[in-house]
Formats: C-alpha cells, structure tokens, sequence
C-alpha cells in the first residue's frame, strides 16, 4: 500500500473545510457516491438560521459550496451505507460544536463552532504574541480557525467511518477518532501539517485549565451548558466520554511527533510531547490500523482525480502580524 496512495485522498478531503474559495480543478465523479447532501425544502444541505449572529457564517459556507466540497472530496469512499452531510444551527447553544449521528448516517457541520473558533483564535493569538513561551511555534488568526475547524471535521469524519464500516475499536471511540484526526493531519506536506497539529492541540490547550470550582459549585450550576461544565467540574471532566483537553493534546502531539520527528522537534522540545510515551511507535500502529480497516474502501482512480485540487492559502499557513 504505502502512504502516497491514502495522502492524496485524505489531501483532496479537507479542501473544502479549510473555507477556502474553491479552486478549478476537475470535478470528481459522484455517480456511484453514496455521500449526499441531506437537502430539506431546497435549503441545499444548509438549514435555515434560528439565530440572526449566525446568518454570516450560513452566508460563507454556501458561497463556499462547503458542502458540497465536502462530498466530493469523500467520494473516493466507496461506502456499503450512504452518509448524509447538512449544516445547521445545533442544539446545544453557542458552545455546539460539529458532530457524527449513527442514527441518521450524518454528518452535522454546526454554524456555531465557527463562530466559536473566530472568538477562541483571537484569545489564542494574543495570548501566544504576549505569552511566547507557551507555545511552541507561532501561530496566525486564520490558520488556527482552519487547524482546529479541519481537525473537529475529521475527528466526525472518523466516527462515520467506523460506523458505516464497522470497523472495531478497542477503549473509547472518541479517543479513536482523535487518533484518526491526527493521522489523517500527518498525511499532508510538512508545512500543512504544522498547520494542522498547531490548530487541533492548541485548541486542546486553550481549553485546559485545570478545575476550578468545588462540586458544590458545579451542582449550583447543573442547569449550565455541559460541554462548558465538563470543562470546570473535577468530575465530569474526568468522567466524560472523551478525554480531558490536556489528554487530547498531549495525545496529537505524540501522533504527530511520531509521524514526522524532525518537523515537529519544537513542540518536544517546549515540553508538549509526553518523554515517557513510545510516540513512534504510536503512529505505526495507527498507520497500520488505517492500512487494513479504510484503505480497502479507496477507490485509487478516484483519489488520483481529486489530487490536482489546490486547498490551504497562504493566509491559513503564514504567521499573522
């Protein structure tokens, strides 16, 4: 098999969640495709607002086309099961965030984590501009937005995967499609790469602020929204599904150092890679998981239509002033 063959696939697949105005290239075939559009009274896969500070962010995506992007560049797929794609405002309010449904074979692109990631990018920048040695390696405005965006959509893009494939998984299937996330970043050139891992962990490290509040204070606040509460509660944090925002960044660091050691010895270095973890060793085993569960379901001919599409700009790569 080899890594060339899934990289140009997985390369053609984030083109359209970067946000990036679409560039000419030779449309793939979605014939045989069971990735669709899950249209509801021609809204075209993207549901009305129920908020008006979101109508900006349905605007863009359907100047975008993000979904239907999106479904063409999964079209080397070649699933037993169709996946519906549709973005809508979410339940959950303003912390709602992107989402996979089993029930409905469907992929949920949430108008509010856009917006989100727009307020926690300006939070991140300024912080890593006063705060330098925190981070390991600057970042831009745009590009965490497209890190952090890219990385949530593949993270959901995984749980599809294993769904429609049953594909079986051992421990947490949120720590799985963490995992897929991050391999599936390693996949690109270094400097997309970088990109990328610098989006998904500093998202993760934005957010990891050890507990702060006692237990009674969180059964005061048990009306309060649940991701948020997650977050500050010493034991739903622990308790929860998915890791804690320290785990799940330590956890991409470690893919990603493994994957590629020489591109990614700053963030070793800044103390963001676990010493004691075999990381190498991590992404091998990834690689080879990959190799025999998805891989088997690439269309190659397909994948080889979708390489020529050019994605990442500058402005989502470069180091904003």
């Amino acid at each position: 098999m080899g890594c060339r063959m899934f990289k140009s696939f997985f390369l053609a697949l984030v083109t359209m969640v970067c946000l990036a105005a679409p560039v000419s290239a030779q449309p793939a075939d979605l014939s045989n495709s069971k990735i669709k559009l899950a249209e509801d009274n021609g809204d075209g896969g993207y549901r009305p607002v129920k908020s008006k500070e979101y109508k900006g962010v349905r605007e863009r995506l359907m100047k975008r086309k993000a979904l239907e992007e999106f479904a063409r560049f999964l079209s080397p797929l070649r699933l037993p099961a169709t996946l519906w794609i549709y973005a809508s405002e979410c339940d959950g309010g303003a912390n709602a965030s992107p989402y996979y449904s089993p029930a409905q074979h469907a992929i949920n692109m949430c108008y509010q984590f856009v917006d989100a990631m727009e307020k926690v990018a300006d939070n991140v920048v300024k912080t890593a501009k006063s705060k330098p040695t925190l981070f390991p390696a600057g970042v831009g405005r745009e590009e965490f937005i497209t890190g952090s965006f890219i990385g949530v959509i593949l993270h959901e893009a995984g749980h599809a995967v294993f769904d429609i494939l049953d594909v079986p998984i051992f421990g947490r299937e949120e720590d799985a499609a963490d995992q897929m996330a991050a391999f599936i970043a390693l996949q690109f050139d270094k400097d997309v790469a970088r990109s990328l891992v610098k989006g998904i962990s500093y998202l993760w490290f934005a957010q990891s602020d050890p507990p702060t509040q006692s237990q009674s204070d969180v059964e005061k606040e048990a009306e309060q929204d649940a991701t948020v509460r997650c977050f500050k509660d010493p034991f739903c944090a622990y308790s929860d599904e998915h890791g804690t925002a320290g785990q799940r960044m330590f956890n991409a660091v470690c893919i990603a150092y493994g994957g590629d050691p020489k591109n990614f010895k700053d963030f070793a270095a800044a103390g963001w890679l676990p010493r004691n973890r075999d990381c190498v060793a991590e992404y091998q085993k990834l690689r080879f998981a990959f190799s025999k569960t998805v891989y088997p379901f690439i269309d190659p001919a397909l994948m080889i239509k979708v390489q020529s599409i050019r994605w990442l700009r500058p402005n989502e790569m470069r180091k904003q002033p």
